[in-house]
């Protein structure tokens, strides 16, 4: 169940598919958009059209994102919704301003210098999609607390690249933190990991094929991002 893919290339192919004009567009964009971006350890294109593709499909009404980093994926999860991001950091804020986008930043809510566990403590609740690029803890409860009962989960780094294949990374951790709490708490859980394959070769991120006239080409989404969608039973 780990390492299947079944349940994210239909979820990829069905969003495609029902988000088209939108993705292509968004696909044309992303460099373009954010090309002035300094992307050291920062999410690539293929996981930010994941991130992109997620929203367009379940339509978050309030996000919470842990690990802003350069607000690379902040971004990209604010150019597709009208929700409001509060995002947190515990490193300093390297956060980079976008001239012109205020209609972006205005909905972005940052904790920069802020350890996660504090970030939790301190934000009032009603979430219902949570992204998490950092090491997730003791995190799980408090994330659980300020989510509403059905709500969607994703991680960056699912998979570490290393030789002669990836191994596990932060995201798998912290999806088996977020599994664990919901499993013993009454919620009902799917997965949809990534796959090893997709971080190994960037284009091997699956690969949605357009083959309607006369839209053509390929479209690589997600490297490396793993989902829960998780529901109060």
């Amino acid at each position: 169940m780990w390492q299947s893919t079944e349940n994210t290339i239909k979820y990829i192919e069905d969003g495609v598919l029902e988000h088209l004009t939108k993705m292509l567009y968004l696909r044309s964009n992303w460099r373009q958009k954010f090309a002035r971006i300094r992307m050291e350890n920062s999410i690539g294109g293929s996981d930010a059209l994941f991130l992109q593709l997620a929203c367009l499909v379940e339509k978050p009404k309030k996000i919470m994102e842990i690990g802003t980093w350069l607000g690379t994926s902040t971004y990209a999860m604010a150019q597709v919704s009208d929700a409001l991001i509060y995002t947190c950091d515990q490193g300093p804020d390297n956060f980079y301003i976008h001239e012109g986008n205020d209609s972006y930043t205005n909905r972005i809510i940052r904790h920069p210098d802020t350890h996660s566990s504090k970030f939790l403590k301190n934000i009032d609740g009603g979430f219902d999609f949570v992204f998490v690029d950092g090491w997730l803890k003791d995190d799980a409860e408090g994330i659980f607390e300020k989510c509403e009962d059905n709500f969607t989960f994703i991680a960056h780094d699912y998979y570490r690249p290393e030789k002669p294949k990836p191994v596990f990374c932060k995201g798998h951790q912290a999806v088996e933190r977020m599994l664990k709490y919901a499993w013993e708490n009454g919620y009902e859980t799917e997965l949809y990991p990534p796959s090893p394959d997709w971080l190994d070769n960037p284009y091997a991120s699956y690969l949605v094929k357009l083959r309607m006239p006369p839209l053509y080409g390929v479209m690589n989404i997600n490297a490396c991002c793993v989902m829960i969608k998780i529901e109060k039973l």
